[in-house]
C-alpha cells in the first residue's frame, strides 16, 4: 500500500469518526442533553469537515477551472451548514422559515456547478465553458425564486395548520420540480464524467460514484415520504445531502474521473531523475529513488540562488511550487569532461605552434555541444505537452489487453510521434536556413495527414503557392493543425486543411468531429471559428507575410 493510499485511508477513517460523533451528539441533543451547545458543537464538527475537505481540494486539484468550481461547491456546503445552525438558534419563526427557504440556494447551485465541473475536465488553462452552460442559470434561478416566494403562492410547501412554519408542512408540485432539476443536473454531470474518462485503469471502478448518487436519490425519496428509520438515523437533510454530494465528488477523484496530483509515490519510484519535493518549511515530502539520500533542511535552507554547485559534476536546482519547493540534481560530468579534454589538448599543443588551431577546434566542439543542447531544450519545451501525451499513450498501450484498444492507442502514438518529429525538423531547418519553404511545410502536413487516414479518419491537405515562410508562420500553421487533431482525436471523422500562400498566408480547416473548437481562440489570436447546421466546424486564420520573405514569383 502506497503512502498516499495510507494517508487517504486515515483521513477517511478520521472523517467517519467525526461523523459518528456528530450523529451521537444529535441523538444526545434530542433525548439526553437539550443544551444549545450540543447542537453548536455538532455544527462545528461539520463545518470543520467540509472546510478541511475544501482545503484538500485546493491542494489536490491542479486544473484551475475544476478546482475553482469544486471550491465553490464546498463553500456552498459550509454555507448550508451555517444557515441550518443559525436557523435553529435565533428563535424567530418568521426568520427561521426564510432561512429554511434559503437552504435551496446551495441545494440548487451545487448540482449546477457539478455540470460545470464535468464540462471542464481534461481542458487546458485557457478553456472557457460553452455558451449553452450559461442557460443553466435560468431554471436554477427561477426555481430558487419559486422557493423564496413560497409564502405568496405556496406551490412548493403548503401548511395545513395555517401556521407558516417548517414544523408542519406538505410538499407541493414546485418541490418536485426542484428535486427533479437537482437530480437531472447531478446525473448529467456524472454520466459526462464517466464517458469522458480516458484513464484505462479507472474504467473498472469508474461507476463507483453512482453508488452515493443512487443513495442520494433513495434518501431524497425516503425523506419526502418521511420514512421513520431514515428520519431517526439521517433526519438532518442538510448534513446528509452535503455528505452524499461530497462522497460523490471524492469517489470521482479517487477513481480518476476527476484528475488530481496524486500518485507521487509511484512516480518517484519509476523516475531516474534525482528529485525531491518539500513543503514551505523545507521538510521532505517526496524523494525519488535516484536521490538516494534526501538533502537535509539545513543544506536546503542555505540556498540563496536557484542553482548551486554541490560538487564538480553536480548542480542543485530548485523551483517554487504552490505548496512548497522542488529540488533536483543535474549531472554536468559530460561538460566537465569536454573542458578537461580542452585543457589537456591546450597543454599538449602549447609548444607545437598549433595551439591556436587546436583551441579553436575544441572551442567549436564546445559551442556545437552548447548549441545542440540549446536546440534540444527548445524542441523539448515546444513539444513538452505532446511528449507527456506520448508517454501516457505508451504506458496505456502496455497495460491494455484489448486488441482494438491497442490499435486505437497505437494510431494516436503514430500521430503524436509524427508531429514531434516534424515539429523538431522545422526548428532545425529554420535555424539553418533562417526560413522554411512551403514545400517543407507541405511534407509535414502530408505525413501527418497520411497517418491520420491510417488512424481511421479522412484527412487531406491542399497547399497553393510556393516560396518561403518565416519559422513563426510555418510552426503556427503546423501547431494549429495539430491542436485541432488533438482536440478531436477521439471523435475525428474527417479533416480538410487548405492553405493559400500569397501576400497572406490563409489557413482554413474543415472538421467533422464532436468536440467544439472554440477554445482554440486563446492559443491562436485572430482565429475564426464557426459551425454549420450539419455539425461541420470551420476554423480559419490569416497570417501576414513578412516583408523579407516573399512568395515565389512576387516582385
Amino acid at each position: 500500500m502506497s503512502k498516499a493510499t495510507k494517508i487517504s485511508l486515515l483521513c477517511a477513517l478520521a472523517a467517519l469518526g467525526l461523523i459518528v460523533l456528530a450523529m451521537l451528539l444529535r441523538y444526545a441533543s434530542r433525548h439526553i442533553l437539550h443544551a444549545p451547545i450540543v447542537n453548536h458543537l455538532r455544527s462545528g464538527i461539520y463545518v470543520f469537515l467540509f472546510s478541511a475537505w475544501c482545503y484538500t481540494l485546493w491542494l489536490r486539484i491542479v486544473q484551475v477551472q475544476v478546482r475553482r468550481y469544486l471550491l465553490a461547491i464546498s463553500a456552498l456546503m459550509v454555507l448550508w451548514i451555517l444557515l441550518r445552525s443559525i436557523k435553529f438558534s435565533i428563535g424567530n419563526t418568521d426568520a427561521e422559515r426564510r432561512l429554511w427557504y434559503f437552504y435551496y440556494f446551495p441545494m440548487l447551485f451545487i448540482p449546477m456547478l457539478s455540470v460545470f465541473v464535468s464540462q471542464s475536465l481534461g481542458k487546458d488553462e485557457a478553456f472557457r465553458l460553452p455558451r449553452w452552460t450559461k442557460l443553466l442559470y435560468i431554471p436554477t434561478l427561477l426555481l430558487l425564486l419559486l422557493v423564496l416566494t413560497n409564502d405568496l403562492h405556496r406551490q412548493v410547501f403548503s401548511f395545513p395548520s395555517g401556521v407558516l412554519s417548517d414544523g408542519e408542512y406538505r410538499y407541493e408540485k414546485g418541490y418536485y420540480f426542484v428535486l427533479g432539476w437537482e437530480a437531472l443536473c447531478a446525473a448529467f454531470s456524472l454520466v459526462l464524467m464517466v464517458r469522458s474518462c480516458r484513464i484505462p485503469h479507472s474504467r473498472r471502478i469508474r461507476w463507483l460514484p453512482l453508488v452515493p448518487f443512487a443513495l442520494s436519490l433513495a434518501y431524497a425519496y425516503a425523506y419526502v415520504k418521511k420514512v421513520y428509520w431514515v428520519w431517526v438515523l439521517a433526519g438532518d437533510m442538510t448534513v446528509s445531502q452535503c455528505l452524499i454530494f461530497a462522497s460523490i465528488f471524492e469517489c470521482c477523484i479517487q477513481c480518476g474521473l476527476i484528475q488530481s496530483n496524486l500518485g507521487y509515490d509511484e512516480l518517484f519510484e519509476a523516475t531516474s531523475l534525482p528529485v525531491q519535493i518539500t513543503d514551505h518549511a523545507l521538510c521532505t515530502k517526496y524523494a525519488s529513488i535516484a536521490m538516494q539520500k534526501p538533502l537535509p533542511q539545513s543544506e536546503l535552507r542555505h540556498m540563496q540562488q536557484d542553482t548551486v554547485q554541490l560538487d564538480d559534476d553536480t548542480l542543485l536546482k530548485r523551483h517554487r511550487l504552490r505548496s512548497g519547493w522542488v529540488f533536483w540534481k543535474e549531472d554536468i560530468s559530460a561538460l566537465n569532461q569536454i573542458r578537461k579534454e580542452l585543457e589537456l589538448t591546450r597543454d599538449e599543443l602549447r609548444d607545437t605552434g598549433d595551439v591556436l588551431a587546436a583551441e579553436n577546434a575544441q572551442r567549436a566542439r564546445w559551442l556545437k555541444l552548447t548549441e545542440e543542447n540549446r536546440l534540444y531544450d527548445m524542441m523539448e519545451a515546444q513539444t513538452a505537452r505532446q511528449i507527456a501525451m506520448l508517454r501516457d499513450l505508451l504506458a496505456n498501450l502496455q497495460k491494455t489487453e484489448d486488441p482494438d484498444r491497442a490499435r486505437h492507442l497505437l494510431g494516436q502514438v503514430i500521430i503524436i510521434g509524427t508531429y514531434i518529429k516534424r515539429r523538431s525538423n522545422l526548428i532545425f531547418v529554420g535555424m539553418q536556413r533562417g526560413a522554411i519553404s512551403v514545400q517543407e511545410l507541405r511534407l509535414c502536413l502530408n505525413e501527418s495527414s497520411e497517418n491520420i487516414s491510417v488512424y481511421g479518419a479522412d484527412c487531406k491537405t491542399i497547399i497553393k503557392g510556393e516560396g518561403q515562410l518565416t519559422v513563426e508562420q510555418a510552426t503556427q500553421v503546423y501547431d494549429l493543425f495539430e491542436a485541432v487533431v488533438e482536440t478531436e482525436m477521439e471523435s475525428l471523422r474527417a479533416l480538410l486543411i487548405s492553405i493559400e500562400v500569397g501576400r497572406w498566408v490563409e489557413v482554413a480547416l474543415c472538421v467533422s468531429a464532436a468536440e467544439p473548437l472554440c477554445g482554440l481562440h486563446a492559443r491562436f489570436p485572430g482565429l475564426e471559428w464557426e459551425q454549420d447546421e450539419d455539425g461541420l466546424q470551420y476554423v480559419t486564420q490569416k497570417l501576414e507575410r513578412s516583408m523579407g520573405v516573399k512568395a515565389h514569383g512576387q516582385d
